[in-house]
């Protein structure tokens, strides 16, 4: 009798288990396929341009990135600037997700100034060897965004240093530098070496150069005007910028009006030298773009602005991710939920070259 009991036992409890398992197995497997769902979902919305066809982060009703299978810089950007649970709304998942493009060596690409998109525990960032120079603790507007966006090596007031690892960088930031004439005179070769060769890719610079008059260097005159003093300049943006996003006739005013000039002697010369937003009162350039050599400059009269039409720091930061083509650091997923998690993958056109873009999901 007590044998036929504890067999009786034992057989329920392996009828029970086994069904738990069961259900427990088609729950999971349940999940699993709502998640590929969703991440298929995604991808095909992602590959098609989205409705309406020029949606903005106010307009949109399907959210889409490619057209003709090519991927359209602008809605990449919309996309990343869209709210992240809004964007789970439209998708029409509970689930997290991100979204990324890599090469065909399967490194992450920057897409028009973009390393990924969605959810921020999964986190990359971008791959580029970058310098920030400062000399006032009252101009320094870029110099946290340098830090946590680029990993920026930062220099105040140390043009000593700054030149002796200049080599290594491909961006730097000059805001406000209001270097000595001395220190000037020292480096100025090796700034123009570095930057026309290309080793020195992008260069920024801001406010005034050289604690002294007009001073050349890399192929345009930097001026500020004797006796002046900080004030308020009204200026137009006259000319559009692949990087900024800036629209003719936009009002701005800076507070301090430094200017440049494209300089006829200077060796080697500018090319496509580019007036984007000028001087109300005298017609003199604040903001300026041109070729020196195989490196690319941007001239600002001030980071601090009164922009009417949004935030114009933000625009500046956002030029200067889109400038830093390539890659990017690989994505660190460590933080998502791996046993539930998704991924989808689907080739589009970028910059004429095929890059593969690659969802994940995970709940």
């Amino acid at each position: 009798m007590d044998f036929a009991i504890a067999l009786l036992l034992f057989t329920f409890t392996l009828a029970v288990y086994f069904g738990y398992a069961n259900n427990f197995q088609k729950q999971e497997k349940g999940e699993l396929d709502a998640l590929i769902t969703d991440a298929k979902s995604i991808s095909s919305s992602l590959a098609l341009p989205g409705y309406p066809n020029n949606w903005n982060n106010e307009t949109v009703i399907r959210m889409g990135i490619a057209e003709e299978h090519r991927i359209n810089s602008t809605k990449v950007s919309n996309f990343k600037l869209m709210n992240y649970n809004a964007s789970k709304r439209i998708f029409g998942t509970i689930y997290e997700y991100f979204v990324f493009f890599t090469n065909d060596k399967g490194e992450v690409l920057n897409v028009n100034g973009v390393c990924g998109i969605g959810n921020p525990i999964v986190g990359t960032k971008y791959n580029v060897r970058s310098a920030y120079y400062y000399q006032d603790e009252d101009d320094k507007f870029l110099k946290d965004f340098m830090n946590e966006t680029f990993a920026a090596d930062i220099y105040k007031n140390d043009m000593d240093n700054l030149m002796s690892n200049l080599s290594k960088y491909r961006l730097l930031v000059m805001e406000h530098p209001k270097i000595s004439p001395p220190v000037y005179n020292d480096y100025k070769d090796a700034i123009e070496s570095y930057a026309s060769n290309g080793s020195l890719s992008y260069f920024m610079i801001s406010g005034q150069l050289v604690d002294a008059q007009d001073r050349e260097l890399v192929g345009v005159d930097f001026i500020k005007k004797s006796g002046e003093s900080p004030s308020e300049c009204p200026a137009i943006v006259n000319s559009t910028d692949q990087y900024l996003s800036l629209t003719v006739g936009q009002s701005l005013v800076f507070d301090q009006c430094y200017r440049v000039e494209n300089s006829t002697s200077a060796t080697p010369p500018t090319t496509d030298f580019k007036i984007i937003s000028t001087f109300n009162k005298t017609d003199e350039k604040a903001i300026a773009r041109w070729g020196y050599g195989n490196g690319t400059v941007y001239f600002f009269s001030d980071f601090k602005v009164t922009f009417f039409s949004g935030d114009f720091v933000k625009i500046v930061e956002d030029a200067a991710k889109s400038l830093i083509s390539g890659t990017c650091t690989p994505i660190n997923a460590t933080n998502a939920a791996r046993q539930k998690l998704v991924k989808t993958e689907r080739y589009l056109i970028y910059n004429s070259k095929p890059v593969k873009m690659v969802v994940y999901l995970w709940q």
